[in-house]
């Protein structure tokens, strides 16, 4: 990586990664709780939502979360079977290629992961790879649509915008109530425009935007932020192609 390029992109980065990026991203609904249970429930179903028309989703998920939080908040929706009462139609389209009846199997999903553990973060090992940790919270929603096959070789860009939010502290943006993953071990979440400024950039000499390609982007980024590398997120997200 040449020097203007690194210098471009650590611009973009401090202009970007900032508060008022929060209110046109769904990162804005997590921020809406103080109870880490909230934060997390919240943000899974925030980043399995977001794809598409980002105004469009932005809508349906502010719906979804005014009826979360009459229920008593999304952790509270989830463990008392709230989402039974209120998830009707189920073959009715909810978002795009989403029904009704995928957020409901989302919902039993978290449920049962809630029945049995604490939080999603018990699915990761301290000191193990975090495709490991990856693969258990895949094998926990296997079949819902939209949670990635195990052991899939795409990009899974919600998941590990999910895990970003997640893990890294100290951030304007991310909300960093996890502490078994550290944020050297984040891929930087890959999505049609973060794959095509990174190739303008010479980042990746990859053609397709597949999980070998944020691993690729990940390493680069790594040199210039090689203890928290998901910062290069808001560094390709921000960024104008020279």
């Amino acid at each position: 990586m040449n020097k203007e390029i690194e210098e471009k992109l650590i611009e973009a980065a401090d202009r970007c990664e900032c508060s008022a990026f929060i209110d046109g991203d769904p990162v804005q609904f997590p921020h809406r709780y103080t109870d880490r249970r909230d934060i997390e429930v919240s943000a899974f179903i925030a980043a399995w939502m977001a794809y598409g028309s980002r105004k469009v989703f932005l809508q349906v998920l502010d719906r979804l979360h005014s009826m979360m939080d009459a229920a008593g908040g999304p952790y509270r929706f989830i463990v008392s079977g709230a989402w039974k009462k209120t998830v009707q139609n189920a073959d009715c389209c909810l978002y795009r290629f989403y029904k009704w009846v995928d957020f409901s199997m989302l919902c039993e999903r978290l449920s049962d992961v809630y029945s049995g553990m604490e939080s999603l973060e018990n699915l990761f090992v301290p000191g193990e790879p975090l495709e490991k940790g990856v693969l258990n919270l895949c094998r926990e929603f296997e079949g819902v649509n939209g949670i990635p096959v195990a052991g899939s070789t795409s990009a899974n860009k919600r998941l590990y915008m999910f895990l970003r939010w997640m893990v890294r502290k100290g951030s304007p943006v991310d909300l960093g109530i996890w502490t078994r993953i550290s944020p050297a071990q984040l891929l930087v979440p890959v999505d049609t425009h973060v794959y095509a400024t990174a190739k303008a950039f010479g980042l990746t000499s990859r053609n397709s935007a597949d999980l070998k390609t944020s691993i690729e982007i990940t390493a680069q980024m790594a040199q210039i932020w090689p203890d928290d590398p998901a910062r290069g997120d808001f560094a390709l997200y921000g960024s104008q192609v020279m």
